[in-house]
Formats: structure tokens, sequence, C-alpha cells
């Protein structure tokens, strides 16, 4: 791989490991209907969804061939229902 390309894979799992620490961050202690209850919250908690998704698609095809244990695709799934909206996806 590319020292760009690693580099720049570096950051996109960064952001991911962020978002996803900020995701568990935000509904530490609460119910699933407390947190579809506060809209704040629930809107950071889908937006860090969002970037987490996003930043899933855009990491290589090297690193993702390197770690195929790891699901690529759902965060990029959970990503495209917040975005578009979707019924099945409900907080509470």
């Amino acid at each position: 791989m590319r020292d760009r390309s690693m580099q720049r894979d570096i950051l996109l799992l960064s952001e991911m490991v962020d978002a996803a620490e900020q995701a568990q961050r935000l509904v530490a202690g609460l119910s699933a209907a407390e947190v579809g209850a506060d809209r704040m919250r629930r809107d950071s908690l889908l937006w860090n969804f969002t970037v987490l998704g996003e930043a899933a698609t855009l990491v290589s095809s090297e690193t993702k061939a390197r770690f195929p244990d790891i699901p690529w695709r759902n965060p990029a799934r959970l990503r495209n229902r917040v975005a578009t909206g979707s019924d099945g996806l409900s907080l509470g």
C-alpha cells in the first residue's frame, strides 16, 4: 500500500473509532426510549453513525482485505438507513 493511502486509512480508522466511542458515551446508562426522547442526543448519535459509515466506505480495499473479519459493509448500511430516513430505524 502506498504511504499516502496508508495515512488516509489511518485517519479514517481514527475517525471510525472516535465516532464509535462518542456513540457509546451518548447512550451510556440510558434506555433506547430515553435516547429516542432526547432529540439532541438522538441527532448526535445518528450523526456519529453517519460519520462511522462514511469513513468505512472510504477505507482502501487493501486495508479491508487485510482485515476480512471486520464487517465493513455494516456501518455503511447503517449510514444509508440514517441518511434516507429508513422506516426500519428506531431508537425507542
